[in-house]
Order: C-alpha cells, then structure tokens, then sequence
C-alpha cells in the first residue's frame, strides 16, 4: 500500500463521520421544527389585556378542561335525563329584572367578570336573560314556537311549523342551553325582545342586540373571558342555527381566543383538533 493511500484514508473516514453528523443534525432540525410548527399555542388570560382585576377567577378564564368544550348541536344530542355538575344561581344584579336564571358555575363566573370588565369601560346596560334550560324547559319552548307557526300560518303541517322553529330554536336535547354552558344578553333599556335589528320587530322603537354597544363590545372582547358568539352571521350553514348576537358559549380563554383568531365556530374548531 502506497504511503499516501495510509494517509488518505483516515481523512476520508473523518469526513464521511463529519457529513453523516451534519444530514442527522439537519434532519433532526426539520423534525424539531416541524414539531414546533404543529405545537397548539396556549393562549391565557397572560395574552390579553383587562381594566377590571379578574385575578379571582384566572384559573377558571384559562380553563382547558375538555368538558368545556362538548358540542351540542342538531346532530351531536344530550339525553333527556343530562344535567350539568355545578350548576348555582347566578347574583341577580346580573341579570334581567333580577330573574332567576341558573348556570354552570365556571361559567357563572366568567360571564360575571365579563359583565364586570363591560361596566368598568362604562357599558352598564347589558344582562344575562337566559342560561341552563332542562330538557322539559326545553321541549315546552319549542313546542310553543311551534304552535306559534301554527297561528302565522294555519295551513302549514305540524312538519312544517316544526321545521320553521328549528330555524331558530333548538329541538328537546339539542339545545346548548341545557349544558349550562351559555348565555343569552339582552340590553335594557332599549330592548324589548331577542332580534339581531329592531327590522325584525314591529315595534318600530325597538332595537336589537347586534345594534347596540354591548354587542360590539363582546364581538371583540368575549373571547378575553373565554366566550365566543356561537352562532355568527353567515355561519349558518355550519351550526345549523339562525345568526343570534346575543347568544355568548363558555369555552375558555384558550379555545375562544383560537377561535376569535381565526373566525372560526365550534364546530370548525372541534374539526380542526381532531
């Protein structure tokens, strides 16, 4: 063996195990950021700023606990017999006309902060009107929308005014509302029934949800305290459900705040994270 091939050779063995460590160096670098990019960012309370002191209940904003995300929708039911853990009354300074109304109490919670952070950026008219409905509750509202179909039009069928109802309320245990996990606000004075535009009413003074500061405020805020409107104008063909501005989900900071992001509904949300 020539004295320049003994010479060579270790040089050639240190290069192959210097470029075989660089491929592995880089390849590992691809994983590592590719794991990073499908990383979920956490979003927390951290991310947002507030002007009322929601120290109380952080831990309860930045909730990630799965059952605060549970779909209920026309195809994804609850039982007759469901009912939520934890429901309290909610403190009656907030809600309409100090009428009794029950929530989950996380949600409770929240949806008090919320109200309190509204009033200290100097919106003070706005309330809960509706929150946990059981399942009889339930079946006793649609079953009045529907006779109230009836009477608009005694010559539709009982399929028919039922399929009219469904456009804005919920069927018996399809209902979000016997989660206990959501809100319906209504503002007053100024409003005397539950309508996006006083043009859907006949009263002529009256103005709905979606026109008022509340509304506007919660369009853009609601997701700080880990709420999100659940059913949004042009998503209809999504949650199966009319446009309700008024109507506020419970689903924590982290989910609301991917979800406000992106423009998103639950449903999309859920659909992505599987």
């Amino acid at each position: 063996m020539k004295r320049s091939d003994i010479e060579t050779k270790p040089f050639i063995i240190s290069l192959a195990i210097f470029i075989g460590a660089v491929i592995i160096a880089v390849a590992i670098g691809i994983v590592l950021r590719g794991c990073e990019k499908n990383k979920e960012i956490i979003y927390t309370t951290e991310d947002h700023t507030y002007m009322s002191d929601i120290s109380a209940v952080k831990n309860v904003l930045n909730t990630t606990d799965e059952k605060y995300l549970i779909l209920v929708n026309k195809n994804k039911t609850l039982g007759e017999s469901y009912t939520p853990s934890g429901i309290i009354d909610v403190d009656t300074s907030y809600t309409l006309y100090e009428k009794a109304v029950q929530l989950e109490k996380a949600t409770a919670q929240a949806a008090i902060a919320m109200i309190e952070e509204m009033r200290a950026q100097g919106i003070s008219d706005v309330y809960i009107t509706s929150g946990y409905r059981d399942y009889a509750y339930q079946k006793a509202l649609f079953d009045n929308y529907v006779y109230e179909e009836w009477v608009k039009d005694n010559t539709l069928t009982q399929a028919e005014c039922e399929q009219r109802a469904l456009e804005y309320s919920a069927y018996p245990g399809t209902s979000e509302h016997q989660s206990g996990l959501c809100v319906d606000f209504f503002v007053a004075p100024g409003m005397s029934e539950l309508v996006n535009y006083g043009s859907e009413t006949e009263k002529t003074d009256d103005i709905g949800f979606a026109e008022t500061k509340a509304f506007e405020w919660l369009k853009e805020n609601s997701h700080k305290f880990g709420f999100i409107l659940r059913y949004p104008d042009g998503k209809e063909s999504v949650t199966g459900y009319s446009y309700e501005s008024w109507h506020y989900r419970f689903v924590g900071v982290n989910a609301a705040t991917h979800i406000y992001n992106n423009k998103q509904t639950l449903e999309q949300y859920l659909s992505d994270k599987k």
